[in-house]
């Protein structure tokens, strides 16, 4: 449907004059308030305008999934109260560098070090089946003997006949004597 140029104008005719009358019905106060609002909607679309919120928001759609599943979790982690506490914990870290001399973090690190050196040799050395065994032993020994009276010493002595106790209780006496040596 074509306009003609007579219907035009008289459009443009009753915009201006509802422009006109719209702005001689505000007072002072109402024109201010507009354009500080003019100003910041202009501000922030300058800001949104950079090359870098612009690629970021070319992005958006890539991401969206992963960042919505990101913003439920970090929602739980709020509702949980762990948010907070990892906020705790990370300012922790944060004072602890800014009071931390460069002879103190060499000390971590060396103590560090170390305890990864003494992990390591312990592992090949097979202490974590040596470790699991002992406990499974232990347990088994307390649950053995739970109810029951301590051996007497006729009792301990007739224990000796087992080979299994001798290699035992040797084992345990040559671990005694390094031990105390330090």
């Amino acid at each position: 449907m074509e306009v003609s140029s007579l219907e035009h104008t008289t459009t443009m005719e009753y915009a201006k004059e509802l422009i006109e009358v719209a702005i001689q019905s505000m007072t002072k106060e109402m024109v201010d308030e507009i354009t500080k609002k003019a100003i910041a909607s202009v501000e922030l679309i300058d800001d949104i305008a950079q090359p870098e919120t612009i690629e970021l928001l070319k992005k958006l759609p890539d991401v969206s999934e992963s960042l919505s599943r990101s913003l439920d979790e970090i929602k739980k982690l709020e509702q949980t109260g762990s948010l907070q506490t990892l906020i705790e914990v990370a300012e922790m870290i944060a004072a602890a560098k800014v009071s931390m001399t460069s002879t103190m973090v060499l000390d971590i690190v060396e103590k560090a070090i170390a305890g990864v050196e003494l992990a390591d040799d312990l592992t090949q050395k097979g202490a974590i089946p040596l470790a699991t065994n002992m406990i499974a032993s232990f347990t088994e020994a307390m649950d053995e003997y739970e109810d029951k009276q301590p051996l007497s010493l006729l009792q301990l002595a007739k224990s000796m006949k087992d080979p299994n106790v001798r290699k035992g209780l040797s084992i345990l006496v040559s671990f005694l004597k390094r031990f105390a040596n330090g």
